[in-house]
């Protein structure tokens, strides 16, 4: 029979009196809480009603993983009040009744601002974290982009859609936390007593909902743009990411080494972030092979002028996503300037409005669009076209002005792309 047992639970500050009454629940069934090591550790022991009592140090931090010296000291303050305690972690310190006239370790008053305070805290910080990432994320891919290739990659616009669920998530809770403390605070100028039982959308049960639809969000829109092997390459990423905070719950390291240990972490999961995004990305950083279509383009520049000379196949790639898909061709010539074009085309109005005023950002174009049978043409500094059809956005850099003739093969061409 195992006398220890370990339980993996978490528990938010405006929840610390159903904290303690789990911890009571576990000394009635005879397993007495012992430590924070990987999750809640119990010992087993003879079966009684212990009473706990957890309070929020306003003098701890988020990331300590045991006690501190400050926490140590407060210890000793409450033993003195009837209080032994137990450990701690973050902002929450375990206390056991060991005397019969154990006062109050703080007054209503106290408990209700520490509570508030570090609830407010842990918001603040998250907020602000969530806000900034969702604000770069918008602004370099949404508002604006270097390019309309953006749009049309599953993998970029999943870690916009997370970065913006993540940011409303807690910004709901932010509005929760604020009638939670006007309510409470009420509740305390009438003298009544305050229960700290509710957690709001940090409850266990809705954060896991939403990370199961961030997860299968992921999947489907990795699998409708044909990224679904990629996600295979998540999992080094992700066991980085998990085995550190299992080490650290673990070593529970102090504050003068919690830091040292946080940075050499963010290095290499940072160097493994880059390696993973830039597969997934397709920007062919360090597998540009991923890249290529090992087919023909659909459009070559001897299609529709003689060239001479060898010619290299740079890019030749097709992604879809959930608004459209974009083709991209570059092949380069000797001693030619080459050939490059990308082909976006979406069933949505809309976009092809937004992708058509990314790719041409209000340049001065020579009208060219009933040689084009398009919407709009426009050629534009001698060496690139840019065509809007109802449902496509053509920008070809050819180099040079094409005939009439030229145009019409350009258009074949391009037109029986699937």
């Amino acid at each position: 029979m195992r006398n220890r047992k370990r339980v993996y639970r978490k528990f938010s500050y405006r929840e610390c009196d159903t904290f303690a009454a789990f911890l009571r629940e576990q000394s009635l069934k005879g397993w007495h809480f012992k430590e924070w090591k990987m999750g809640f550790v119990f010992e087993r022991g003879e079966k009684k009603d212990v009473v706990y009592d957890v309070q929020v140090f306003p003098k701890g931090r988020e990331y300590d993983y045991k006690p501190e010296a400050e926490a140590k000291e407060y210890a000793d303050y409450c033993e003195v009040a009837g209080w032994e305690f137990v450990d701690g972690q973050g902002r929450f310190c375990v206390f056991r009744k060991c005397g019969k006239d154990a006062l109050p370790i703080v007054t209503e008053e106290e408990k209700f601002q520490n509570v508030r305070m570090a609830e407010w805290r842990q918001w603040l910080r998250e907020i602000l974290c969530y806000a900034l990432l969702a604000g770069l994320f918008v602004c370099q891919y949404v508002l604006w982009p270097v390019s309309a290739m953006s749009f049309y990659n599953n993998m970029i616009m999943f870690i916009v859609c997370i970065a913006m669920i993540r940011l409303l998530w807690r910004t709901l809770d932010g509005i929760w936390l604020l009638f939670w403390g006007i309510r409470q605070k009420k509740r305390l100028l009438a003298g009544q007593v305050i229960t700290y039982d509710k957690v709001g959308l940090q409850k266990d049960v809705y954060v896991c909902l939403r990370e199961v639809f961030c997860l299968g969000l992921l999947f489907w829109l990795a699998f409708q743009s044909g990224y679904d092997w990629m996600l295979f390459m998540l999992l080094p990423l992700l066991a980085v990411v998990v085995g550190v905070s299992v080490l650290f719950a673990y070593l529970r390291p102090d504050r003068e080494n919690v830091w040292m240990m946080k940075v050499a972490t963010a290095a290499i999961t940072m160097v493994m972030a880059v390696v993973v995004v830039a597969v997934i990305l397709g920007e062919g950083i360090l597998l540009p092979q991923n890249r290529n279509d090992a087919s023909e383009p659909p459009l070559l520049m001897e299609d529709y002028k003689g060239v001479s000379g060898e010619k290299n196949v740079v890019e030749n790639f097709r992604q879809t996503g959930v608004f459209g898909e974009m083709y991209g061709v570059w092949v380069e010539y000797a001693p030619e300037n080459g050939l490059r074009y990308e082909i976006y085309r979406s069933p949505y109005p809309w976009m092809v409005e937004r992708t058509w005023d990314v790719e041409v950002r209000n340049r001065e174009m020579e009208e060219c669009t009933a040689q084009w049978e398009a919407v709009y043409a426009g050629f534009w500094d001698s060496y690139c076209y840019y065509v809007k059809y109802e449902d496509a956005v053509w920008v070809l850099r050819t180099g040079e002005k094409l005939s009439d003739e030229q145009v019409q093969i350009v258009r074949e061409k391009l037109e029986k792309i699937d």
